[in-house]
């Protein structure tokens, strides 16, 4: 995964492409910053930034002649390493048409977009690997409101999404407890200074939805939206299959999952 990660940041730097990590790899980079276990995972995902579609074929066609990777049967925003790994180039900028990208070929051709811009002017950090190489990565808030669009884009395909993001809460506040006191120190002041009424779950996603409000805060239909996501998610309680698989992530009662999605839908106000 790290011989892939960095000679695909080669190619994209010969070709001049601005580009992040998102998806489960850049999750697991910052997990991995604070020897947090890891879920294995046979993809990487990138979101490069390109102005027509000739310039995103350019891309393929140089990784399938230069370092021998192939199409997708399923997919068109798929390559595939030597390897076998599966690579996701997810193409955002000037060849997106109302927040969607059309390619020709086979399989999967036409995804959403939603949020990819945004993250990438106010939602990413340079990561420093131990190899000494850098990374782009989307910050934790970033993942999960790109996978909460893309939970609410394809739900019957995306049900990890939803376990992701109970993951990214749970352990929040420890891999962000730098950004949470200092940027966020209001959170902590209840009434009766009742500090031990806190829950650090509850504080996580509170910061995230503030985050997120941050990264979407020039785009109000993505903020809409997001809020939206949220706010079905929590009235349809245990029929929304957004909270059961949170609840199967985590092993906790719909209740406090409720909750979670409450005070990150405060944090997004």
């Amino acid at each position: 995964m790290r011989e892939a990660l960095e000679s695909l940041q080669g190619v994209f730097e010969d070709l001049h492409i601005d580009f992040y990590v998102i998806g489960a790899v850049a999750r697991d980079i910052w997990f991995a910053e604070s020897g947090r276990p890891t879920r294995r995972t046979l993809d990487i995902d990138f979101a490069i930034y390109v102005g027509t579609r000739e310039e995103y074929e350019a891309v393929k066609q140089y990784l399938k002649e230069k370092k021998g990777y192939q199409d997708s049967r399923e997919n068109v925003f798929v390559l595939l390493t030597p390897s076998g790994l599966q690579v996701d180039i997810l193409p955002f900028g000037g060849i997106e048409l109302d927040g969607e990208v059309h390619l020709e070929g086979k399989g999967l051709t036409n995804i959403r977009v939603s949020g990819l811009q945004e993250v990438f002017e106010a939602g990413t950090e340079t990561v420093a690997q131990t190899t000494g190489k850098e990374f782009r990565v989307a910050s934790l808030a970033g993942i999960v409101l790109l996978k909460l669009v893309a939970y609410d884009d394809r739900p019957e395909k995306r049900f990890k999404d939803a376990r992701d993001i109970a993951n990214i809460i749970e352990n929040y506040f420890d891999l962000q407890t730098d950004l949470i006191y200092e940027q966020h120190n209001d959170i902590f002041a209840v009434d009766d200074g009742h500090l031990d009424q806190l829950v650090l779950e509850e504080i996580a996603a509170e910061v995230i939805g503030r985050e997120m409000k941050e990264i979407a805060k020039d785009n109000l239909e993505l903020l809409r939206r997001v809020r939206n996501i949220l706010a079905g998610a929590v009235v349809e309680k245990d029929k929304s299959s957004f909270i059961r698989e949170m609840v199967a992530e985590t092993g906790r009662p719909v209740n406090e999952l409720l909750l979670w999605l409450k005070k990150m839908a405060r944090g997004l106000q």
